[in-house]
C-alpha cells in the first residue's frame, strides 16, 4: 500500500469514528431532551390534574356552605375551601401561562377561600350573614362550578391526547405550553365575564386595588420642574445636581424620581405627582462604623421629621442593618397612636445623617379621624384580655386591618413567660383583634 493510499485509510477511519461519536452524542442529547421534555410534561399533567380535583372539591364546599348554620360548622366548611384553594394555587402557579391572561381564575382561586374564612369569623363573633353575602357565596359556587366543568373538559382532552403541554424547550425553567392548550384555557378566562365585585374584610377584596390617596386624591398636580424644585428643597444642599430618571404612572401615588451618583453612591427621590410629597428618597452610601446608639438615631430622626413639617409622630419598632437603623414612626392624635399613618427614617449610625425615608403609608391613610367610637372603659377592655398575660402598659391606638379597614383598640402591652406581647382589644365591642409578640435583639425590635 503506497504512502498515499495510507494516509487516505487513517483519515477515512477517523472520519468514520468521529462520525460514530457525533452520532452517539447526537443519540444521547436527543434522548435527554426527550426525557426532560417528558419529565415536565408530566409534571405540568399532574399540576392541571390536581388543580381539576381541588376546583371540585371548593365547588361541592361551596354549596355546603350556603347551608351552614353554626358557626362551627362554617368554620369548618370555609377551613376547608381556605385550604383547597391554597392547593390549587399552587398548582394553577405551577403551570405555564406563556401570553395568556389568566388574571381572573388567579383571582377567584385567591378571593374564594379568604371570602368564606371571612364570613366565617363574623358568624364566630355573633353575626349573621346578611342576603348580600349569600348571593356573593351562590355566585362564586356558580363560578367554581363552571370553572371545575371547563377544567374537566379539558383534563378529558388531555387523557386522550387530543391536548397536551407539549415544550419548545429542554429547559423546565423556559418551557412554553403548546398554544392548543391555551385556547381552552383562554375560554376558561372567559367563563368569568360579570365575576362580581367582592367588597369584604379581607386581603383580597376589590376595594383594596381601588384605594386612592387621603391626602393626595384632590391635590394639585406638579409638572416635572415644580416637583423637581421640591426635591431640591427637600434635600437642601444635598440636592444639587438631581436628574430626572423615571416616571411612576398606574400606581395608588404617581410620582415623579430623581437622583444623582455622588461619591460612589447614589442618591434617589421621589416626589408625588399631586401635592408635591416625598413619596421616598434613599441615600445609598455605605456605613462602615457605629458611633450612634438607637436613641440617638430615633431624636435624629424625629428631628428631621418636625423640620419637615410632619408633626405628632410617635416612634414604635426599628431594625439595625448594616450599620443602618430604620426606625418606624405612626402619627399620634391626641395619645391615639394610628399606625396606618406609617413612616419609616433611616438613619445613618456613623453621623447620625438622615438617609432615607418612605412616606407611601403616611400618604395613603393621614387624615384627623373621628375617634369617638369608644364605647368601652379601659377596665372593660381589659376584661377580655387574658389574666395571664402581666399588663404593663395601656394606650388607645388605630389598627389597620388586612383589609386596610381601620379598627379603634385598647392596646395592652405586658409579659407572659418571660415573653413580650401586645394584644389589641376592639374599643366598641370588646372583641380581641390581634396579638403581637414583640421579638427584641440587639439588630432591633419587630413584631410577628
Amino acid at each position: 500500500m503506497t504512502k498515499t493510499n495510507k494516509i487516505h485509510t487513517a483519515v477515512y477511519t477517523g472520519l468514520g469514528i468521529l462520525i460514530v461519536i457525533l452520532s452517539v452524542l447526537w443519540y444521547r442529547s436527543y434522548t435527554r431532551e426527550k426525557e426532560l421534555r417528558t419529565a415536565v410534561n408530566n409534571n405540568y399533567d399532574r399540576a392541571f390534574f390536581q388543580l381539576a380535583d381541588y376546583v371540585t372539591d371548593i365547588d361541592a364546599l361551596l354549596s355546603k356552605a350556603q347551608l351552614a348554620s353554626s358557626p362551627a360548622q362554617m368554620a369548618s366548611i370555609s377551613n376547608e375551601i381556605f385550604m383547597q384553594a391554597a392547593e390549587a394555587k399552587s398548582c394553577f402557579g405551577e403551570l405555564p401561562s406563556g401570553d395568556t391572561n389568566l388574571e381572573n381564575t388567579a383571582k377567584f382561586l385567591s378571593q374564594v377561600g379568604d371570602y368564606t374564612y371571612v364570613l366565617s369569623q363574623s358568624m364566630i363573633n355573633g353575626q349573621n350573614i346578611s342576603n348580600d353575602e349569600y348571593d356573593n357565596l351562590n355566585a362564586l359556587n356558580e363560578y367554581a362550578a363552571s370553572l371545575s366543568k371547563s377544567l374537566g373538559d379539558i383534563e378529558q382532552k388531555i387523557y386522550s391526547g387530543d391536548l397536551s403541554f407539549s415544550t419548545a424547550s429542554v429547559s423546565p425553567n423556559e418551557a412554553i405550553a403548546a398554544s392548543s392548550i391555551f385556547t381552552d384555557l383562554e375560554n376558561v378566562e372567559k367563563s368569568f365575564d360579570g365575576y362580581p365585585a367582592l367588597i369584604y374584610d379581607g386581603p383580597f377584596s376589590e376595594h383594596i386595588e381601588n384605594m386612592q390617596s387621603y391626602m393626595l386624591s384632590s391635590a394639585p398636580e406638579l409638572t416635572r420642574d415644580e416637583a423637581l424644585a421640591k426635591a431640591k428643597e427637600f434635600l437642601g444642599e444635598r440636592g444639587n445636581g438631581l436628574e430626572y430618571e423615571t416616571e411612576m404612572t398606574n400606581t395608588a401615588i404617581e410620582a415623579y424620581s430623581f437622583g444623582k451618583n455622588e461619591n460612589g453612591s447614589h442618591l434617589t427621590i421621589s416626589i408625588t405627582k399631586n401635592g408635591g410629597y416625598v413619596l421616598y428618597f434613599l441615600d445609598s452610601r455605605a456605613v462602615s462604623v457605629q458611633n450612634y446608639d438607637v436613641a440617638a438615631a430615633t431624636e435624629s430622626a424625629m428631628r428631621f421629621l418636625e423640620e419637615h413639617g410632619i408633626d405628632n409622630m410617635v416612634d414604635s419598632y426599628y431594625d439595625v442593618s448594616e450599620n443602618i437603623a430604620t426606625i418606624n414612626f405612626a402619627y399620634s392624635q391626641n395619645g391615639t397612636k394610628c399606625y396606618s399613618d406609617l413612616i419609616k427614617v433611616r438613619v445613618a449610625l456613623d453621623t447620625g445623617e438622615i438617609v432615607g425615608m418612605e412616606c407611601k403609608g403616611y400618604l395613603m391613610n393621614h387624615r384627623e379621624r373621628n375617634l369617638s367610637g369608644a364605647v368601652m372603659t379601659l377596665e372593660e377592655a381589659q376584661s377580655h384580655v387574658s389574666p395571664h398575660l402581666n399588663v404593663t402598659a395601656t394606650t388607645m391606638a388605630v389598627i389597620p386591618k388586612d383589609s386596610m379597614r381601620e379598627v379603634l383598640c385598647y392596646e395592652f402591652k405586658g409579659t407572659y413567660m418571660d415573653k413580650n406581647f401586645i394584644v389589641y382589644i376592639n374599643a366598641e365591642n370588646g372583641r380581641e383583634e390581634e396579638i403581637l409578640l414583640l421579638i427584641e435583639s440587639e439588630t432591633g425590635v419587630l413584631t410577628i
